[in-house]
């Protein structure tokens, strides 16, 4: 298993500066940090559609889809009470959203407007965003639990117990749910019975959504280190091909990863990746750009704040936001120039810098692209959507209460959830 501490080459980008207010940043940074560039992106295609089936859109957790979203000013199409704060990112297929929120409650909620379909109670807080897959809907709760309910009526088709709260997203890939506990473990489960097929005990709580690419699954974990595990060694250690165990989990070997990075504090950033890179945040206030295949870090980024928001990848171009207020595009295929110096007083390399957006509160939501417009909440209360090419801020909504929530954009609306409460879809005017 390798196991990488690295925190040398990182890139300062609390140089960059900003236009005053809310205005984004490009072109304005102070003589010695970064200069802002301007990034080429297609405006997309209002005529393609994807559901949004999963959290950050697709198992890597890429973020981006295709289409065409809001990109002017925007107002509610309609609104959603749910009496109790959404930290849970929305999953949206078939014209029907999926969402949970901090009383337990996971509901069903008509696309078009509104209408509740149906509703299921777990028995704890669900921060936990949806998977959607083949007419279920896979959901994790801080009961403990993670439940596969059928997206038609709401009942419940199995639950899976872990050993702790379940907080984190789950992944589904090729008829296995992947999903983290505060127990220390990552669990693969089969999506059509719950039956365990293996785990993976990491040093400490993963609580965020697992990427899986490539026959590999990488997971964060609160013991600061992101791993690299090979679906079948982990699918293998539950039990056999027909997800039956055998009784005799003393005599199994413990599932080794293939790799194992370490970074400087946990990681509460889900690993996106793109590629072949992993691309993740940590409280150390760094972003990791890390080798799929070796767990070698290629080039990190040093912010002024905890990484918590997950990257969003597309065409070559890293976008990130931290708690230092700032939102960052970043390019995906810098290299650490040799001989440069690397001292954390003075890191280089702004090859890897293009752009940042500030003036916001702290962003731990997630960023959504779509077309060449970003779509992000934050803890201002405002739902932003902003330009891809330079952070410029097209339109903002305000809500009643703190947006972690990451958007999901389809058919040409954002829907967020917000600390009010509410779940909003958002359309252009």
């Amino acid at each position: 298993m390798r196991r990488v501490r690295d925190r040398r080459g990182v890139l300062r980008a609390g140089a960059a500066a900003c236009l005053a207010g809310l205005a984004g940043c490009l072109g304005g940074s102070d003589d010695d940090g970064p200069t802002d560039t301007e990034v080429d992106v297609a405006a997309g295609d209002p005529d393609e559609r994807a559901d949004w089936p999963t959290f950050q859109f697709d198992a890597r957790n890429t973020g981006h889809a295709p289409g065409q979203g809001p990109t002017e000013d925007v107002d509610a199409r309609w609104t959603f009470s749910t009496g109790e704060t959404v930290y849970s990112s929305p999953a949206v297929v078939d014209g029907v959203v999926y969402v949970g929120n901090q009383d337990g409650t996971v509901y069903a909620v008509a696309a078009d407007d509104g209408e509740e379909r149906w509703r299921f109670e777990t028995g704890d807080a669900v921060p936990s965003s949806p998977a959607v897959v083949d007419g279920v809907v896979y959901v994790g709760s801080q009961d403990g639990n993670l439940y596969a309910i059928s997206a038609d009526d709401g009942e419940e088709r199995w639950r899976f117990e872990t050993g702790g709260m379940v907080p984190g997203s789950p992944t589904v890939a090729d008829g296995v749910v992947y999903v983290g506990s505060s127990d220390n473990s990552l669990y693969a489960v089969a999506a059509d019975d719950g039956t365990e097929r293996g785990a993976f005990e990491t040093g400490g709580s993963v609580q965020r959504a697992p990427a899986v690419a490539n026959g590999t699954v990488y997971v964060a974990s609160g013991d600061q280190s992101v791993y690299a595990v090979d679906v079948e060694d982990l699918v293998a250690e539950g039990g056999d091909e027909d997800g039956d165990d055998d009784g005799d989990d003393e005599d199994e070997a413990a599932v080794e990863a293939r790799w194992e990075v370490a970074t400087g504090d946990m990681i509460q950033s889900r690993p996106t990746v793109a590629d072949g890179v992993v691309y993740v945040g940590s409280n150390d206030d760094t972003v990791y750009a890390i080798d799929a295949d070796s767990g070698d870090v290629r080039w990190t980024f040093l912010t002024e704040g905890s990484v918590v928001s997950s990257p969003a990848v597309v065409d070559g171009v890293v976008y990130v936001g931290s708690f230092d207020t700032n939102l960052y595009a970043l390019s995906a295929d810098a290299e650490h120039a040799d001989g440069e110096d690397e001292s954390e007083d003075e890191p280089g390399n702004p090859e890897t810098f293009y752009w940042s957006a500030s003036g916001f509160g702290q962003v731990r939501s997630s960023p959504a692209v779509v077309g060449d417009t970003i779509y992000v909440g934050n803890e201002d209360s405002y739902v932003y959507g902003l330009s891809a090419r330079d952070g410029e801020i097209r339109w903002r909504f305000s809500t009643d209460g703190g947006v972690a929530s990451s958007p999901a954009v389809v058919d040409g609306v954002v829907y967020v959830g917000s600390a009010d409460g509410v779940l909003y879809a958002l359309e252009d005017v």
